[in-house]
């Protein structure tokens, strides 16, 4: 799906007149597809009129138009914030969703030939590392692991150990052992309902921990720990880590080169 924007956008952003900004934006109203000419009108978007439900179109549209310099200063992104049926979508983590369901990322952004200001406002917006140029479908992937790290979506790698991991609780615990076992590492009630929880509930919950923490939960629950030794240690805290780690060698590395 391209980035549509006005032809004119460019230029009046480059005179001062306008501030644009890359958004999406969904039908949320009742029908499966609205045909709707007043968001091409009122808008800003220059695709066509025609949204289907829960879809999201990519636009950069204007945010700010000098009423001084610019005929039409009223249109802008506004006009969609101002209907129910429409949701304007801001966040750099929808965004990225948004981009990844897409079979392709937008040429206009990415690909050899790429509009050099659509590309900008893009990279800007979700503070992307330039690679370089998208010359085919497998080039995307250093940009899509990018835009799964904003959207917070596991890789196929990450998702298959989570898997393999609350298989091997939901085949080693009980329900009543799992339950004993979250109870130890649990920190806010709202993160699970052991009430209502089932056995492969609380089996994908424990994949939230690193191993080595779990472990030491179950020797807690079978007497062979103390819970004063248990150190709770999430996997996402530990990715976190391990490249901030990566980053202040790479940091020192560069020093002692520079020395």
């Amino acid at each position: 799906m391209p980035i549509s924007t006005l032809p004119s956008a460019r230029e009046f952003e480059e005179k001062d007149h306008a501030e644009v900004e890359f958004v999406g934006f969904r039908y949320i109203g009742d029908e499966s597809t609205k045909v709707d000419r007043d968001v091409r009108q009122r808008v800003g978007y220059n695709g066509p009129p025609k949204f289907q439900a829960g879809r999201v179109y990519l636009a950069l549209l204007p945010t700010y138009l000098d009423a001084n310099h610019v005929e039409n200063s009223n249109i802008g992104v506004h006009a969609l914030e101002s209907r129910s049926d429409f949701e304007v979508i801001y966040d750099p983590e929808r965004l990225a969703e948004a981009l990844l369901d897409q079979n392709y990322l937008p040429p206009e952004a990415f690909y050899e030939g790429f509009d050099r200001w659509k590309r900008q406002k893009v990279m800007e917006k979700l503070d992307l590392d330039d690679v370089g140029r998208v010359f085919e479908k497998d080039d995307e992937e250093p940009y899509r692991n990018q835009l799964r790290a904003i959207a917070g979506v596991e890789t196929d790698d990450e998702a298959s150990i989570s898997t393999q991991r609350s298989d091997e609780y939901t085949s080693r615990f009980s329900r009543s052992e799992a339950s004993e076992v979250v109870k130890v590492l649990r920190q806010d009630a709202d993160e699970i309902d052991l009430r209502t929880a089932g056995l492969t509930d609380m089996a994908d919950y424990l994949t939230r921990f690193d191993p080595s923490t779990v472990e030491t939960a179950v020797d807690v629950v079978d007497g062979d720990a103390d819970e004063a030794d248990l150190e709770i240690s999430r996997v996402d805290e530990s990715k976190d880590e391990t490249e901030g780690s990566d980053e202040e060698t790479s940091s020192e590395d560069g020093a002692d080169s520079e020395a």
